[in-house]
């Protein structure tokens, strides 16, 4: 018989690992992708009998899978994982009960009998919203078990529970700094990321040693992206920043040309592209190219020379437009 700690061992498998595949045969799961497609993102095999789907990925946010491998080198088709299951694709209901034996609950029991029992195996919950109470236990190092209760609005109950490997929120991805990415046919967003990644060092919001930060970090690129390399795996998430209030919703705008709200519902930008510019007294002449001709305003983005000064004066932007950011964030008066 099937158990819940026999699925939780198979997270993080590549679809072609001879367990998995041994796994699927054997309790004749369905077919498992060989790769997944850019444009697909993820693939899922449900399991009707027991009401559990199985969900692959090739981009998980997991330094364990990183970089996504392409067995072609195609950048196209790449190797898919299994990245999560839930083990309840649909909720358990007095109409629907969840066909599971007992006796498939061996790592914590089925969630909707009890969340006295949940709470004494998991511990207090990590999230409680409104209408919602998130359970949270490590199985391992990179994968997580989770129990969810969620209320409806006639304060009906409802649970359900998935493994999944743990991933993080990629705030400054991989694709500014690894030269696969032909990043270089638009160098002034690899720039951007440059100038972003050199005020996290300034202002120590990295979570690096003293002895990484008194070395110090040049303004010129090709030092910033090998320290990327060096000292961040290529790519900044948001468990290698300091634990500092908004800073990851900052950066979130800094990358983004989405306008913030204020509590007043006022529009700002935090757009680094756009700071910049105002930064060089440069923005009506990008608007005007930009109305004209997209090709032409890119040129003009990429041949905007970051140098010593840029970064200097970016720095002092940055600070006073994070500054601004956690007072709008909090509602506070400019």
């Amino acid at each position: 018989m099937m158990k819940q700690s026999d699925l939780i061992e198979l997270i993080g498998l590549s679809s072609t690992d001879p367990k998995l595949v041994l796994f699927f045969e054997k309790y004749q799961l369905g077919k498992l992708p060989k790769t997944i497609t850019a444009n697909q993102g993820t693939k899922s095999i449900i399991y009707k009998p027991l009401n559990i789907s199985f969900w692959f990925k090739y981009h998980i946010t997991n330094d364990r899978f990183q970089p996504p491998i392409s067995p072609k080198n195609d950048d196209y088709k790449f190797a898919a994982y299994l990245s999560s299951i839930q083990f309840s694709h649909q909720d358990d209901s007095a109409k629907k009960p969840d066909p599971k034996p007992q006796d498939f609950w061996d790592v914590i029991p089925a969630p909707i009998l009890s969340v006295e029992a949940i709470e004494k195996i998991m511990g207090e919950a990590t999230n409680t919203y409104s209408d919602q109470t998130i359970y949270e236990m490590k199985m391992d190092p990179d994968t997580v078990l989770k129990v969810y209760y969620t209320w409806d609005k006639k304060n009906n109950l409802s649970a359900c529970s998935a493994v999944t490997v743990i991933e993080q929120s990629e705030l400054i991805g991989s694709v500014y700094f690894e030269s696969r990415y032909n990043q270089e046919s638009f160098p002034f967003s690899k720039r951007c990321a440059n100038v972003m990644v050199k005020w996290l060092f300034d202002r120590r919001f990295l979570s690096l040693s003293d002895a990484i930060y008194k070395e110090g970090l040049a303004e010129d690129s090709g030092t910033i992206v090998k320290f990327v390399h060096q000292f961040l795996n290529g790519h900044v998430w948001n468990n290698q920043l300091m634990p500092v209030d908004y800073l990851r919703s900052f950066l979130y705008y800094l990358l983004s040309n989405t306008n913030f709200y204020d509590h007043q519902n006022n529009k700002h930008c935090f757009y680094i592209r756009d700071i910049i510019l105002i930064c060089l007294d440069k923005k009506d002449s990008f608007d005007f190219l930009y109305n004209q001709d997209i090709s032409l305003s890119d040129q003009f983005l990429n041949d905007i020379i970051f140098d010593s000064r840029l970064y200097n004066q970016m720095s002092m932007i940055l600070n006073s437009k994070f500054d601004n950011f956690i007072k709008l964030k909090k509602g506070m008066p400019n």
